[in-house]
């Protein structure tokens, strides 16, 4: 009997270890993502107890993810962009000293026992190419300059109007003359058919329906041309109101949405993202219309990294919209990362 108890006994030891064992690794593979929504004095008492480490701490290892080739820029010209973003973070004006907050790991390889310290938990920063940077691409052919100042706005919105009334009336026009086309092809090939099933057309008749059959050639290049002026003006219409539609959320301007045409889009306009989901880690950019803007978008998302939310300074790095021009931490911003990094 007292050998059954010893038996019992070492598989509950056993299968305490296990599930010891099996909770130390849930903490070490998602312990940011569970710090990041604990209470600040539970993650301060869990520092205390060498649980967890202290914020900014560790520096966050990252590397080039996804990269479109059609911004038509190199990977070292997007690189030095996040250095500096990483800069703007790990260098402030102020009198906080700064930390390395962020790594550069390209060659992140599988290393250790957990999957925490394989490449899967390196942040993973992607340059994608979509109707955003295409927008903004198009309007930069056109020799359009886009600011984020009223100013801008109303000259877009101006043009969009007269492109849009433009369209509108070329369409119509086309409309009814490939109506009218339809119409004369389809008598001239009646034509055709009859005079086929006698044999052939008599030579006044013959000659008539070569007449008809240039005619239509030409009608039908015409056309194809307008076509191809619709499709072009139908970009650019496009190409205004994606920008148009992002000024009125960074100007914080009350006006109703503007509409694409012969194309539907939901999707709200986000020059970046940060996504997490406790094991990986992703930055994707989307758009940007100068180097400083790809900084500051970059500096914005590597500050939702470090567990940063939105500020209420319009000037701020963390402000919801990218609408200001300096590359540099405001007091908002610099109080915001002190207090995630504990300093005082």
């Amino acid at each position: 009997m007292p050998r059954f108890c010893y038996t019992v006994s070492v598989k509950k030891i056993l299968k305490f270890l296990i599930t010891l064992l099996i909770l130390a690794g849930f903490w070490y593979q998602f312990q940011d993502s569970i710090s990041a929504r604990l209470p600040p004095f539970l993650n301060d008492i869990m520092v205390q107890l060498g649980i967890s480490s202290a914020p900014c701490e560790k520096a966050i290892p990252y590397m080039l993810g996804t990269f479109d080739t059609k911004f038509n820029i190199s990977q070292k010209y997007f690189l030095s962009a996040l250095a500096e973003a990483e800069a703007v973070w790990e260098k402030p004006k102020g009198d906080y000293t700064g930390k390395d907050l962020f790594v550069y790991a390209p060659e992140a390889s599988p290393v250790g026992l957990w999957p925490r310290d394989s490449a899967r938990n390196i942040l993973k920063v992607n340059l994608i190419y979509d109707y955003r940077q295409e927008a903004t691409s198009k309007l930069a052919s056109l020799g359009i300059v886009v600011k984020d100042s009223r100013a801008s706005y109303d000259m877009l919105k101006a043009k969009f109007t007269a492109l849009k009334t433009e369209y509108e009336k070329e369409k119509n026009i086309f409309g009814a003359r490939v109506e009218a086309f339809n119409q004369a092809q389809l008598i001239y090939e009646k034509e055709v058919n009859s005079w086929n099933k006698k044999g052939g057309a008599p030579q006044k008749e013959y000659d008539q329906l070569q007449r008809t059959r240039l005619e239509l050639e030409s009608e039908a290049k015409q056309l194809q041309s307008m076509q191809k002026s619709l499709n072009e003006k139908t970009e650019e219409i496009n190409a205004l109101s994606v920008v148009l539609n992002r000024l009125v959320t960074t100007l914080n301007l009350s006006v109703d949405k503007y509409n694409t045409v012969n194309v539907s889009r939901g999707e709200s306009f986000e020059e970046g993202v940060y996504v997490s989901d406790g094991v990986n880690r992703e930055i994707d950019i989307y758009e940007f219309s100068n180097r400083e803007k790809l900084v500051r978008v970059l500096a914005h998302e590597l500050g939702h990294v470090l567990g940063l939310e939105h500020v209420a300074d319009p000037k701020a790095i963390m402000y919801e919209l990218n609408q200001g021009n300096s590359e540099t931490l405001t007091e908002a911003d610099l109080q915001a990362l002190k207090t995630k990094c504990g300093v005082k």
